[in-house]
């Protein structure tokens, strides 16, 4: 039984008028409703291809840099990387005012050394003392950089010299000569130490 219905619509697809023998007919023709169909396909491909980017965006969203030197201001403590981002020097610079008391710190575990910040900015309430520590580490740095050749171990001096240890011990805290510590070997550098032994050998050592 064929509907004797008959209404004027507008093709969703083309925008002409027809007559609709439905009231639910969108479109003018076969023609315009395959079209309409692509179309809708297509929009639903770009929306969900959209809808991906944005999801993928969201999830390499960019952190918030930790080591940028204003994150590093906002924290309350840090590991010795992040110190020395934040002074701008060498980790072995850190290390080696941690271990001289200079700056202080706790020991969570093995390679987990934490650092106050507000012990940092301490560091900058004198000038003078501060200078003198960073020449005093530049110094250290040098000596732990000479190479091993021209430097004695603690037990290369006894042997050589037919020095104790107690009185080799006496005689490097007595003339502050720097020594340093590579694996489990104390090494003296030869510059500092040997003018004093030769004098000793030869019995012209006055004390």
């Amino acid at each position: 039984m064929s509907s004797n219905i008959k209404i004027k619509k507008i093709c969703q697809h083309c925008g002409q008028e027809f007559i609709a023998k439905t009231t639910v007919t969108k479109y003018c023709g076969d023609n315009c409703a395959k079209k309409a169909y692509k179309v809708k396909v297509r929009e639903e491909k770009i929306k969900s291809s959209e809808r991906q980017v944005a999801k993928q965006k969201e999830s390499i969203k960019p952190k918030s840099d930790l080591n940028s030197y204003f994150a590093l201001k906002t924290l309350d403590y840090l590991t010795v990387k992040e110190a020395a981002l934040l002074l701008k020097c060498d980790c072995r610079t850190i290390y080696l005012m941690v271990k001289s008391k200079r700056l202080p710190s706790i020991n969570l575990s093995q390679r987990k050394t934490r650092i106050l910040k507000k012990d940092i900015d301490a560091l900058f309430e004198t000038s003078q003392p501060i200078k003198n520590s960073v020449q005093e580490l530049t110094i250290h740095e040098a000596i732990e950089e000479t190479p091993l050749k021209d430097c004695f171990t603690i037990g290369q001096i006894q042997l050589e010299y037919n020095i104790s240890e107690t009185s080799l011990q006496s005689l490097i805290r007595r003339h502050e000569i720097p020594k340093f510590q590579k694996g489990k070997f104390v090494y003296v550098p030869r510059r500092f130490i040997q003018p004093i032994l030769n004098k000793i050998q030869s019995q012209q050592y006055c004390g």
